[in-house]
């Protein structure tokens, strides 16, 4: 859509006024240019499941077990036995770590269900975002949504949507960059919503497939509402109730076509699939070299679906729940704390 760079720059400049939301807390694997131990860290729960091959010295024989006693009977559910421990809630684990413990069943499977109230409300946002879009930047939009009949105008609207016919008579630029890349932020909305999905980076695994697919069902039906659904271009703005002559296609059109409902799905899919493919290999390595928050910010240029559904959240654009991106944070390890005196 037009409306993706313009208002994706405000955006990405909004949150980067905000550095601090850039990290949820947790630990995760160490660089070596950060201070992972500071004094007077208090470890949580689920700080015991989260030993590291990276965090643990192999060699030494001086670091205790946790203590198991540290963990019985007011951790415990009721009933259960000394030193028994229910698993730790989501959001004592750090997001990097949340599907493959959801996988090994190491977290509550109601935790690690989908999240509808979130995903529904990001959804929301970014629907009234481009709503909105349109009817300030679009005086035809404007114009049809507020006169007349809206009920009756939005089903005439949809009763004149041609699914017989793929060419909408938009631009290139719109059915072919600007829905695709509309699908792709829909994607990214459902995954970072979707605990068995949120922190698998690119990889030729079940789990990775099956979540960017269950993204793509997600993206499909929203491109569906985006068409035909009580708020969409069929209700605000009508487009497909009446027929006019476009100069730039040449002909008699209404406006509608499959193209958007079939390239905002399939072409977002192939855009996640890409961005997901920069960031584990550009993006990742440029930012464990950095704790730059304009270098980080630039950075999110190079995943701008991502970055934006960041937003839908209010999370820096680069955020990760895949990995810590801490510019202005550090946070310890469960060895560092044992090393500590």
């Amino acid at each position: 859509m037009k409306f993706g760079l313009g208002l994706g720059v405000c955006a990405l400049c909004a949150a980067f006024c905000h550095p601090a939301n850039a990290q949820g807390t947790g630990e995760g694997p160490v660089r070596g240019t950060l201070n992972l131990n500071p004094p007077g860290m208090t470890l949580h729960l689920a700080d015991r499941y989260h030993l590291l091959p990276n965090d643990v010295d192999s060699s030494a024989d001086n670091v205790a077990a946790p203590d198991t006693d540290a963990y019985d009977s007011h951790d415990a559910k009721d009933g259960a036995g000394k030193g028994e421990v229910r698993p730790p809630k989501i959001t004592d684990v750090p997001p990097w770590e949340v599907s493959g413990m959801c996988e090994a069943g190491k977290l509550d499977s109601k935790a690690c269900r989908f999240h509808w109230w979130p995903a529904l409300r990001e959804q929301t946002q970014y629907l009234l975002i481009e709503t909105g879009w349109n009817l300030a930047t679009n005086t035809h939009v404007y114009d049809a949504t507020t006169h007349g009949h809206w009920f009756q105008n939005w089903i005439n609207s949809v009763d004149g949507f041609k699914f017989s016919r793929w060419n909408d008579a938009n631009p290139i630029s719109d059915d072919y960059v600007g829905h695709p890349m509309m699908g792709a932020i829909t994607m990214y909305i459902f995954i970072q919503n979707y605990p068995r999905g949120m922190s698998i980076e690119a990889q030729n695994t079940k789990e990775y497939w099956h979540s960017r697919l269950w993204g793509l069902l997600w993206s499909t039906i929203y491109s569906t509402e985006w068409k035909l659904g009580p708020i969409s271009e069929a209700s605000f703005g009508n487009t497909g109730r009446t027929t006019y002559f476009d100069k730039n296609a040449g002909k008699k059109t209404n406006g509608t076509g499959t193209v958007g409902l079939v390239v905002t799905p399939l072409g977002g899919w192939v855009w996640t699939l890409g961005e997901d493919f920069v960031d584990l290999h550009l993006i990742r390595a440029a930012d464990a070299k950095t704790t730059n928050p304009l270098f980080l910010f630039v950075m999110g240029f190079a995943n701008p679906c991502r970055s934006f559904a960041n937003l839908m959240r209010f999370k820096a654009p680069w955020y990760r729940d895949s990995r810590p991106v801490r510019p202005h944070r550090t946070w310890p390890t469960f060895t560092d704390a044992l090393a500590s005196p």
